[in-house]
């Protein structure tokens, strides 16, 4: 584990599934943890559940499309736990899967705005601190929808594709500031948002080459790895975690 002592991280998403086990994983390092959703109450019983003792974690809720609360997020996480130098962006929404001729534009931009627009509004908001400093990483949680074309609908799919895009500019663009962006692609992955359809994706997980779901904690594993410094020429990756589903 990656001594993370010191060091001040923020998790969108964070009430539940892998966001809460990043966190959880970030805290067991030594972190100060922001955790950050749209779900108070889930934000808050998750760092309940952090190691560290009070005064150590943050609960926030915000909206990662709101542009003015994430900035108010940044600030109070700056002001109480220190400046933020880890950022993981797993807050996310599926889509439904429906044909692209039968989506409303209401529906699509519904899912690019916390998919995609997410993401850039939490970096975006970070970064001039980072830049500061001089040091930095980010982990934006994509998924195996950035590489393939089966794992969702056209929202979902184009969400996760740009994301990929954006991560590789921005690791570009930040990485002679000593900041590192990277990007991990989960396939099947038993959280929340998934598990609902269990049913339906029976056949589906049984026929990947892994034959079952990932754990939240086995992404949030290669997260953490990726955030901390023992990954310090990783940059720019898309680091698949999917059970080997894209590749057959």
């Amino acid at each position: 584990m990656t001594d993370l002592s010191g060091k001040v991280a923020l998790v969108t998403g964070g009430a539940s599934g892998m966001g809460r086990s990043v966190a959880e994983l970030l805290a067991e390092g030594g972190a100060k943890v922001a955790v950050l959703d749209i779900d108070g109450k889930g934000a808050n019983e998750t760092v309940k559940q952090l190691p560290g003792g009070d005064g150590s974690h943050l609960a926030i809720s915000a909206d990662v499309t709101d542009e003015e609360a994430i900035a108010a997020a940044i600030a109070e996480t700056t002001s109480q736990l220190g400046e933020i130098e880890l950022v993981c962006s797993a807050a996310g929404i599926p889509d439904d899967a429906r044909p692209t001729h039968e989506l409303t534009l209401d529906y699509w931009r519904k899912i690019i705005a916390v998919d995609l627009d997410g993401p850039f509004i939490v970096a975006r908001a970070v970064l001039p601190g980072m830049l500061a400093r001089g040091r930095g990483s980010i982990v934006n949680i994509a998924s195996m929808a950035g590489v393939i074309a089966s794992a969702g609908g056209s929202p979902y799919t184009a969400a996760k594709h740009g994301l990929l895009g954006l991560t590789k500019r921005m690791a570009a663009e930040y990485g002679p500031h000593g900041i590192r962006v990277n990007a991990v692609c989960p396939g099947y992955v038993a959280t929340p948002m998934n598990l609902p359809y269990r049913d339906m994706l029976k056949d589906v997980i049984a026929a990947t080459p892994a034959g079952r779901w990932a754990e939240p904690a086995e992404v949030a594993r290669l997260v953490v790895f990726l955030l901390g410094d023992d990954a310090p020429y990783i940059m720019g990756a898309t680091m698949m975690i999917d059970g080997a589903t894209s590749v057959v």
